[in-house]
């Protein structure tokens, strides 16, 4: 005959049973949900990692091309200042030499020669001629000599106020009309030609 107390006892198990099973369940379902919680986690870790990475090497190859930029940038500044170095110096170099030119019995046909072209190149009208001071008192009579081949014009001497070196310039009286056959011209037209072939000695 089953008693009160085997009653409880089987009841007591069968609740302890089914408590076991769900909590078993549940730890299942737990453990599941966990890992799967983990691997999400996993993943975004991984995501960031992988992010951080190219982060870092897209700065490293930023600042890896700055510096090269920079370099480049340093470089160029260089070879600028020394090319307007040298065509400084060149330039220099060539403007003592003129005036030594100017100095030398060369200097004299020459600069008679270039005012006798000048002036069979112009119109009839009244023009000034425009000298330095040290040509006009060193080749004054020269140069009257040539003027007087021309009584059909009217040329004025005006003595310049900038040293240009040597050479001559004749302009019209409005200013309309000018050329410069000045030394100084000449050397300035020379700085093309000298940037050139400086660029030629730093390529």
């Amino acid at each position: 005959m089953t008693t009160i107390e085997d009653k409880m006892r089987l009841f007591s198990k069968i609740i302890h049973d089914k408590v076991n099973e769900e909590k078993k369940e549940r730890l299942v379902a737990f453990s599941k949900e966990a890992e799967k919680k983990i691997n999400v986690e996993k993943e975004k870790i991984q995501k960031l990692r992988l992010s951080l990475q190219r982060e870092t090497q897209k700065k490293s190859i930023i600042k890896a091309n700055a510096i090269v930029s920079k370099e480049k940038l340093a470089k160029q500044k260089e070879i600028l200042s020394l090319k307007e170095k040298l065509i400084k110096d060149a330039l220099e170099c060539v403007r003592e030499r003129l005036v030594e030119f100017v100095r030398s019995p060369e200097y004299k046909p020459y600069l008679i020669s270039n005012l006798q072209k000048t002036l069979k190149a112009v119109d009839k009208g009244h023009y000034i001629i425009i000298l330095v001071k040290r040509d006009y008192e060193k080749f004054q009579n020269e140069i009257g000599d040539i003027i007087k081949g021309y009584s059909d014009y009217n040329f004025e001497i005006k003595i310049s106020e900038d040293d240009f070196i040597g050479g001559h310039m004749l302009k019209d009286l409005e200013g309309k009309y000018k050329i410069d056959n000045s030394i100084y011209s000449a050397l300035i037209d020379s700085t093309e030609i000298i940037g050139v072939r400086v660029m030629e000695m730093l390529a």
